[in-house]
């Protein structure tokens, strides 16, 4: 899905992505994208039991600069996600039993993440430049959808 949502990168463009350690986005990153076209490395967390007790940053392809290799963001994204969405909490109760409402319910918390919340005055909608203010949800369930494609 992501190579779908994207401009694919060139050997001249190349995109660069981090990740946990999850070896299913090696597959899908090299089935997905052209080869020597992408920055990936991923940090993975060692734990001991339940415990973390350290962190090593590894690059799978390409040349990405060690010091910037992060995933506050996504972790922070999950965390925000898993607080407000029982269905993406751990196998509970709430766990949810069919994938399409999963992903409706994740489509409308990252309409909601990218275009209405403000962190240092712009969404990340904004920083990106794909809209110039900030929406709220009268303006989304108006916007022309013409506009967008």
């Amino acid at each position: 899905m992501l190579a779908s949502r994207l401009r694919l990168p060139t050997m001249k463009r190349k995109l660069t992505i981090f990740s946990d350690g999850n070896k299913q986005n090696i597959t899908g990153l090299s089935n997905n994208f052209p080869q020597g076209t992408l920055h990936y490395a991923m940090r993975k967390k060692i734990k001991k039991g339940d415990k973390i007790v350290g962190i090593v940053n590894e690059i799978i392809f390409g040349n990405p600069p060690r010091e910037l290799i992060s995933i506050h963001n996504i972790d922070g994204f999950c965390s925000k996600l898993r607080e407000r969405i029982s269905c993406f909490t751990r196998k509970a109760r709430s766990f949810a039993k069919r994938r399409l409402c999963i992903e409706q319910r994740l489509e409308i918390f990252s309409v909601q993440h990218n275009f209405m919340e403000v962190k240092r005055g712009k969404t990340p909608a904004m920083k990106e430049g794909l809209t110039d203010k900030k929406w709220n949800w009268e303006s989304f369930f108006k916007i022309r959808l013409s506009a967008l494609i």
